[in-house]
């Protein structure tokens, strides 16, 4: 799924809430040595600084060889050739302090924004809440990146049933691939792909350059992200109109005419007009009896969830589903299909 290996991942990623959403995708308990990587409360931030946010990245000078005379020569290179070490001005290594992994080489203006202060120090104030926790944190690309998310502790139920969640993530690089970034997201980051879905997403978020004079300036990043309650508040809206929005069993069967169209024999083969047959079955056996989707039916929510619940949990094999449900999301093809479902509601309900 990702790039990182399997034992990477439990044991660099700290998982959180486990007992609203369940396990990870690259959940291992074989892998994961003497200590879970996965809690079912909020992870304490003790647990992170200790397991994971428990190095800094430090500055050193960075020399080149030149060939030269005896009479100049510092060493030998390779070949037994003398040669001189000679510092690079305004040139310095960022490095891993404690295994001394190279991140990158940088301009001398370049300034590491340090895990413990900047991320976790940065969500702790960005957002006074004593009810928000740790959901999940991690580190990638050989300590390189780091990440970590807040979020509120209980799932907010909008419809009855329906739960949402929202999270703010936190995330910085020695390597040069991120700005320190502050953003609310609908993606829940427990990998290197969905930290990267989720700085792709469109939503507001607060950046800062790596830079000596680089400073947090809190009110200004509370205004940009427009913090974690009113993200919460904007999918409670977009759920309720969804709940609000009657269709009954003729529309929903004009939109199971568009979206699931039976092919005529003369036109196509028995096996396609049997799978087209099955699809739609499958479909309206959710809408009807499901218990995932048939609370909210004679709803657009109802038919947003048949559909959608089809493609995760019905459409193709059971072999590696989670991997293929999140690439997806991430790939956009999720939100494509959800789209198309909304779009044949309003044509059908005007």
């Amino acid at each position: 799924m990702g790039t990182e290996t399997s034992k990477w991942y439990n044991t660099n990623i700290l998982v959180g809430n486990t007992k609203h959403r369940g396990n990870a995708w690259h959940y291992r308990k074989e892998e994961q040595g003497e200590e879970s990587n996965h809690y079912e409360e909020a992870i304490p931030v003790e647990d992170i600084r200790r397991r994971i946010f428990n190095y800094e990245a430090i500055s050193c000078p960075v020399f080149y060889q030149v060939p030269c005379g005896l009479e100049e020569a510092t060493g030998v290179d390779s070949k037994g050739n003398p040669i001189k070490m000679i510092e690079a001005e305004g040139r310095q290594a960022i490095v891993h302090g404690r295994d001394e992994n190279l991140f990158n080489i940088f301009k001398g203006s370049f300034q590491p924004h340090q895990l413990d202060e900047w991320l976790i120090g940065g969500l702790q104030n960005l957002v006074d809440d004593s009810e928000l926790g740790f959901g999940s944190a991690g580190i990638l690309q050989e300590g390189g990146v780091a990440f970590v998310t807040i979020e509120m502790p209980e799932s907010v139920e909008v419809v009855d049933g329906f739960q949402v969640r929202s999270h703010i993530l936190a995330t910085t690089s020695f390597n040069g691939k991120y700005a320190t970034t502050f953003k609310a997201v609908d993606t829940f980051v427990v990998c290197d792909n969905t930290h990267a879905s989720a700085l792709s997403e469109v939503g507001q978020e607060y950046k800062l350059r790596h830079t000596k004079y680089s400073t947090m300036k809190l009110q200004n990043a509370r205004d940009a992200l427009g913090i974690i309650h009113r993200g919460i508040d904007t999918s409670v809206a977009e759920i309720t109109a969804l709940a609000n929005w009657e269709v009954s069993s003729q529309e929903f069967s004009r939109v199971m005419d568009i979206l699931c169209p039976i092919p005529k024999l003369d036109d196509s083969t028995q096996t396609a007009v049997t799978r087209a047959e099955n699809k739609r079955a499958s479909i309206a056996g959710l809408y009807k009896h499901d218990d995932r989707v048939s609370p909210w039916a004679g709803s657009a929510l109802g038919v947003l969830q048949a559909f959608n619940t089809w493609e995760h949990h019905v459409n193709g094999t059971a072999k590696n589903r989670v991997e293929r449900n999140m690439l997806n999301v991430m790939s956009g093809k999720t939100e494509k299909a959800d789209n198309k479902v909304l779009e044949t509601l309003r044509l059908v309900t005007v």
